[in-house]
């Protein structure tokens, strides 16, 4: 009878796995087991059971309790540069933040924002149609895959773009001149075509300053009629 109790598995707390996180806010899963002294399988119930978040970088690596976190406007916090967001992984929560933006995102104001390359992860998630993606002013710009909330955020962008380039200053006369003269001889150009053309002539203007002109004027550039 007593070598019977003797084998009875060990049963841990709750209080035995939760409270390491509470002194340390983060561990790993080799940190936790090793203060809780219990097994995988034990421990993962009862993470499951009260909740928990895993880090967006790292890997995933670093487990924090999910009543620790103080997520931001955005659902994101940060302990010791490990990273966490309230949607979870880096997919979900870049997903989640193009869908709640009010224009799209790009990838420098994705990175900004989660402190890391999110590139990658924009590349699959646009190959696999869960964000809709569109290369305005030159940018890869993100958006969201509902064609109606895509539309406002486009229209957004778009007038985002255009108000900046209404706040730059026209480039000098003479190139403002140059442009005009190609647009009257080659309205069909696209405004790169008409930067490349300007270029070999010596007039060195972007396609940005181009399309500032267009605007400032309030000129359209037409667009090319494809071939039947």
């Amino acid at each position: 009878m007593e070598g019977f109790l003797s084998m009875r598995p060990v049963t841990f707390s709750a209080q035995k796995v939760l409270q390491p996180f509470y002194q340390n806010k983060i561990l790993t899963k080799e940190q936790l087991l090793i203060h809780s002294g219990c097994s995988p399988m034990t421990a993962w119930r009862i993470l499951t059971n009260h909740g928990y978040v895993t880090s967006y970088n790292f890997n995933a690596a670093y487990y924090t309790l999910a009543d620790i976190p103080e997520f931001d406007e955005l659902g994101l916090w940060s302990y010791r540069n490990i990273r966490f967001s309230v949607y979870g992984s880096l997919t979900n929560t870049i997903t989640a933040l193009v869908a709640n933006s009010d224009s799209g995102l790009d990838a420098c104001q994705l990175d900004d924002r989660l402190a890391l390359n999110t590139r990658p992860t924009l590349t699959r998630l646009a190959v696999h149609n869960k964000l809709e993606r569109e290369k305005i002013d030159n940018i890869y710009v993100y958006f969201d895959s509902e064609d109606k909330h895509k539309k406002s955020q486009r229209n957004r962008r778009l007038d985002e773009v255009k108000a900046t380039r209404m706040q730059m200053a026209l480039p000098e006369a003479e190139r403002i001149i140059a442009v005009l003269v190609e647009l009257g001889q080659y309205p069909e150009l696209t405004v790169k075509q008409r930067s490349r053309r300007l270029r070999k002539k010596g007039v060195i203007i972007s396609a940005g300053e181009i399309e500032h002109i267009l605007d400032h004027y309030e000129l359209k550039q037409k667009k090319k009629r494809s071939r039947s």
